[in-house]
């Protein structure tokens, strides 16, 4: 191969990481929300955590009733 083939696969490949890394911040975010509020459940109050456990579910009904 020459290098302008090398060249253009370059430009390729390096435009093609675009695509994969759209709406990375937004899935670290709740990674990183999760990961507390995880954290917070396993070494927090164990009435926090049976409260937070009770508003998450009625968040996901309402998200299902919704549906």
């Amino acid at each position: 191969m020459n290098l302008t083939k090398y060249l253009l696969l370059a430009i390729l490949a390096l435009g093609s990481t675009n695509v994969f890394a759209e709406g990375g911040a937004e899935r670290s975010k709740q990674f990183w929300q999760a990961f507390r509020e995880d954290q917070a459940r396993l070494h927090g109050d164990k009435q926090q955590a049976v409260a937070e456990r009770e508003r998450k579910a009625e968040e996901k009904a309402r998200e299902l009733a919704k549906d």
